[in-house]
């Protein structure tokens, strides 16, 4: 029987930071060293004043659930029926969706303080997923 895996994560010149942070068990947050702001998703030019003087900070992976849904139309494997994804707000002020873990449905809320769980999926993949704090 073949493993079941994630599907593959889109790595350009513009998030490859982000992906190799994660695999240093680092949630990064690319920043603007020209104003000052934080962006994510990450991008070619700071989306606030379109300087390409970029660099990245890591970020506490501490922050709240924005928004959420719960997906329940039929997903391929290795997802199941009622995948929580979140839209967190981190302590830094960026939003990032991820997949909600640890958590029962009935408990998922706007509002509700959760950190980051760096994760190994695969040999190639690593996520960050967020759990109740």
């Amino acid at each position: 029987m073949t493993e079941v895996l994630r599907p593959r994560i889109g790595v350009n010149k513009d998030t490859q930071f982000f992906w190799d942070g994660l695999k240093q068990g680092k949630l990064l947050i690319q920043h603007c060293k020209s104003c000052d702001r934080l962006q994510h998703p990450p991008g070619p030019c700071c989306k606030h004043c379109q300087s390409f003087e970029l660099d990245a900070v890591e970020s506490s992976g501490r922050g709240v659930i924005d928004s959420y849904v719960r997906m329940h139309h039929p997903l391929p494997p290795p997802f199941k029926k009622g995948h929580p994804i979140g839209l967190i707000k981190l302590e830094e002020g960026t939003r990032l969706v991820a997949e909600l873990i640890n958590i029962q449905p009935a408990q998922i809320a706007v509002g509700t303080a959760v950190k980051v769980v760096i994760t190994p999926c695969d040999k190639d993949v690593t996520l960050a997923f967020f759990e109740p704090v």
